[in-house]
């Protein structure tokens, strides 16, 4: 098949972008042709994708570079076409398969606007703003019958907020869970303890890991104030975020103990390397779709700790492979779930748990049930 997908960023780098950029891998390995229309595309990338650039004229202004995009994005394709098909992974309008890794516009601003501000007139005020409105309208044309042939959600929590709000038809929309590299994505016991050595943190020295940028929304302050309560316990930090933010962080980490109990390392491009070193993974986060880390983290056998407004709770056995936790929790209410999953006479026993739980999600299933979906839409391959 000739493909097109499209997504404002092409990267290998963060949730939506590394589930376009693997299935990609994947679509290419099979023997396919994929095209990708971006923005961005940065050096992580595999050359054999044929990327497009969409040019943003006005890049600063945010609702325009989400406006742009979808305009911009659905010519160019028109341009190089024909494609057998076109999968869209962002805020696009129009697309024979969409992938919807975000969620709900509205059930996003339930914490992104009502959960995070305290002001009812700046609540209505970023409601209103151009950027939300372009948001909600690019959503709803998106599901509107005629625009679309076939819905993937990533998470049945995503599913269920599309069949909620848009009352499409049952057999439209489907959850297929994303899937993860394996033989990337490992447990690694040696390679862990060389992490460990670099970090100056024992073998025996219980090690929690947190993964995901945008610290606020990811619940990152539930991790800080719950170390203290984890029997000398260290953690990990990876993911990007804003200076101001990461200094906030590591001052409150100082002022109650824990500040030499953290590492911040920022964005690391082989995260895997640091789950392999990890015993658990605190993911307090307040909404995501899904949140490809928790999986990445079972397939390195590491459990995780999840709240309840990430689909990637579903995949999580409680008292086997992990907890499930409301966002609001209280840090105490982390720290006693976490504790069974830092005692060293566990460990391997959760290890070999989590890596089984993960190995039901290989890249090969997602791949499969993605063309499956391409053939029922009419995408045969050519010289099949």
């Amino acid at each position: 098949m000739r493909l097109a997908l499209t997504h404002p960023n092409a990267s290998d780098v963060g949730g939506v972008e590394r589930q376009a950029h693997s299935l990609a891998q994947a679509l290419l390995d099979a023997g396919h042709e994929v095209h990708f229309f971006c923005q961005r595309a940065d050096a992580s990338i595999d050359p054999r994708i044929v990327v497009h650039r969409v040019a943003n004229p006005l890049r600063p202004v945010r609702w325009f570079k989400v406006w742009w995009f979808d305009v911009a994005s659905e010519r160019a394709v028109a341009a190089a076409g024909p494609f057998d098909l076109v999968q869209g992974f962002g805020k696009t309008s129009r697309q024979d398969v969409y992938y919807d890794g975000s969620g709900c516009l509205e059930d996003f601003q339930r914490w992104s606007v009502d959960g995070a501000i305290a002001s009812p007139w700046r609540r209505r005020l970023r409601r209103a703003s151009l950027h939300q409105r372009v948001v909600a309208r690019i959503e709803r044309a998106r599901y509107t019958p005629g625009n679309y042939r076939r819905v993937l959600a990533i998470s049945d929590l995503v599913r269920d907020q599309i069949l909620t709000r848009y009352r499409l038809p049952e057999s439209d929309v489907e959850t297929v869970y994303p899937g993860v590299d394996l033989e990337r994505f490992a447990p690694d016991a040696e390679g862990g303890f060389a992490v460990r050595r670099e970090l100056g943190v024992s073998g025996e020295t219980p090690l929690v890991v947190f993964l995901g940028s945008d610290y606020r929304r990811k619940g990152l302050a539930t991790l800080v104030a719950a170390l203290p309560r984890m029997d000398g316990a260290h953690a990990v930090v990876i993911g990007g975020e804003r200076p101001e933010r990461i200094a906030e962080l590591r001052d409150t980490a100082s002022r109650i103990g824990v500040g030499d109990r953290m590492h911040w390392l920022g964005v690391q491009p082989e995260p895997q390397r640091f789950l392999a070193a990890a015993d658990l993974m605190l993911f307090p986060t307040h909404f995501d779709a899904f949140g490809s880390a928790v999986l990445e983290a079972l397939a390195c056998g590491v459990p995780a700790l999840v709240s309840t407004t990430a689909g990637a709770a579903e995949l999580v056995t409680p008292g086997r492979t992990g907890e499930v936790l409301q966002p609001e929790d209280p840090a105490e209410a982390w720290a006693v779930a976490a504790m069974p999953y830092l005692e060293r006479a566990r460990r391997e026993e959760f290890r070999t748990a989590a890596r089984a739980s993960a190995s039901e999600h290989p890249w090969s299933r997602h791949l499969g049930r993605v063309l499956q979906v391409y053939r029922e839409l009419g995408g045969e391959p050519r010289g099949e």
